[in-house]
Parts: C-alpha cells; structure tokens; sequence
C-alpha cells in the first residue's frame, strides 16, 4: 500500500505565502470629511482552512510612515482602522481595531530620512477557520449617527468639520496633507498576548478657523461598535459637562454624568454591559457648551 498523503488539518498549513504576513501602502482619502468610510481596503490577509475545526488564531497588525519615494509630500499621518473578518465555513462575523502609528522619526510633519520608521501596532486573538484582514485609512472619516433624531452637529447643520487626520492648516499657515502610511497583518496561533484592543470614533473635529460649536442640540447618537466592553469620552475643552446615556436600541437602560467646570475634568471609564448598542451624547447646559473636538473611544474585547 502506498502511504497515505497528510491532509492539510488547520488554518495555517495551508497558503504558506500569506500566513506570515503581508503588507501595502495605504493612502489617505481625498476630498471633504466625510461620514462614510473607503470602500474595499486592501486585503491583507486571506486564509481559509480545509477543516471543519476552528483553531485560535492571533492576527497583528502594524502601521508606520513612510520615507521616500513612496511619500513624496510628508504630512499628518493617521488615524489607521484594522479590520478582522473571521468565522468558519460561509458563516464570518467581523471586528475592528485602532491601529496606532509608529513612533515619529524627525517632526510630526515631516519623517526623518536617515531613519527606518518604526511599527506602531496591536494584537487581537479570535477563535476561527477562515480569516481575512484589512487595513483601513481613517483620515477623512467621522461616524456617522443614527437615523433618528438626526442632531449631531458633526453632520448636519452646515457646521463644517474635518477628519481626525486632516488635512489641518499649520500656523504658518499652509494647509499640511495626509500622508501615506505602510500596514502590515500578521497571524500566528498563540493566545497569550498583551495587547488591549481599541477604536476610535471620531464623533467631531473642528475646522481651523471655525469658533467652538455645541456638540449637541437635543442629543447626538452614535451605534457602540461590535464587542465594545467600555467607553472613554474625549472632549475639548475638558471643561464642558456632558451626559452620555446608553439604550439597548430601544429602551433606556443607564445614564452617566461628566462634569465640566473650571478645572480639568477627565472622563471616566464607562462600562458597557448587556444588551447597550447605542450611546447618546448631550450637553448638560444646551448651547453653553460648545466644542472643538470629541471622540468616543472604545476598549474592544478580544
């Protein structure tokens, strides 16, 4: 009898060239801020196991400048989205994750060009048998709201906004670009990682030149995004007092407090628990407050 050939059982053992990793250089979108995202991404990685078992598969993602040809014009660079679509057979779900850029060589303008950019990165751990990553350039993207009620100042109202990445005038002033940023996505199969996973929806970033606005007249909705376990609001100036009240999508479930007043208040750590799927942000005292900027940001558990 002759021997009996090894089936390949498990995510990795097949696609040898792409299970270590892979890479692109992702650029900024152009054109006004925008509420809706780049549509297709690089792919980064595409793995699909011969087996019916899933298997715990850690995927690391990267993000770093660029020095070089390949980034002619050095500007701001950022914010980078990772983007995990895992699951087994035709049934996938998916997550995302800020991917922080690397450390800056030279000025925040402009990469050091006797330098090698270093990574800047995180590491998410999923149970699954199929796997595709991609890496996303968040540059010109606010969230979006929910349907109703359609307050938020970030998106209607005529207020003009700008992405969290820019383009942003400079004080000379000159108007400073998004640059180009290299991602990289990696899996391997381990599970005991260090890394604390988290996005970024950046709700409001004033425009240079445009006085405060109020964040919110009535009330502002955003959707939780998936596997979210807590949330952190960011605000300037920390000084203005907000609520934030979470709803199930349909009913009310909790209200939280954030006090303003002349010192610096830092937000507290909002635990997101059962079945929230939604967050409203509102002012305390409509139109007193008004803001420069506000994030929501999001510990994601995986």
């Amino acid at each position: 009898m002759g021997r009996e050939s090894k089936e390949p059982a498990h995510l990795l053992d097949t696609d040898a060239d792409q299970n270590i990793g892979n890479s692109t250089i992702l650029q900024p979108q152009a054109g006004a801020a925008t509420v809706i995202p780049e549509t297709n991404p690089p792919r980064l990685l595409q793995l699909t196991g011969p087996s019916r078992r899933g298997q715990t598969t850690s995927i690391i993602f990267t993000a770093s400048r660029i020095v070089g040809n390949d980034n002619p014009t050095p500007g701001y660079a950022g914010p980078i989205t990772g983007v995990v679509e895992f699951g087994n057979g035709g049934r996938f779900t998916r997550v995302e994750v800020d991917v922080p850029i690397g450390p800056y060589l030279g000025t925040f303008q402009a990469a050091s060009q006797a330098s090698e950019p270093q990574d800047g990165g995180t590491i998410v751990t999923v149970p699954t048998g199929v796997l595709r990553t991609y890496c996303r350039y968040d540059n010109l993207l606010c969230q979006p709201n929910l349907n109703l009620p359609t307050r938020s100042t970030a998106q209607i109202l005529g207020v003009p906004f700008i992405g969290p990445g820019g383009p942003r005038t400079d004080t000379t002033p000159v108007t400073v670009p998004a640059e180009p940023v290299l991602v990289k996505s990696m899996a391997a199969y381990f599970s005991r990682h260090f890394s604390r996973s988290y996005k970024t929806q950046y709700c409001y970033v004033g425009q240079p030149g445009i006085p405060p606005q109020p964040i919110a007249i009535g009330q502002a909705l955003y959707c939780i995004p998936a596997h979210a376990k807590s949330v952190r609001v960011m605000r300037d100036p920390m000084t203005a007092a907000l609520f934030v009240d979470l709803f199930d999508g349909i009913n009310f479930m909790e209200r939280y407090a954030i006090a303003g007043g002349p010192g610096v208040i830092n937000s507290p750590l909002i635990p997101l628990v059962g079945n929230e799927t939604v967050i409203e942000i509102s002012s305390q005292a409509p139109p007193a407050d008004a803001m420069i900027f506000l994030a929501l940001v999001y510990e994601i558990g995986i």
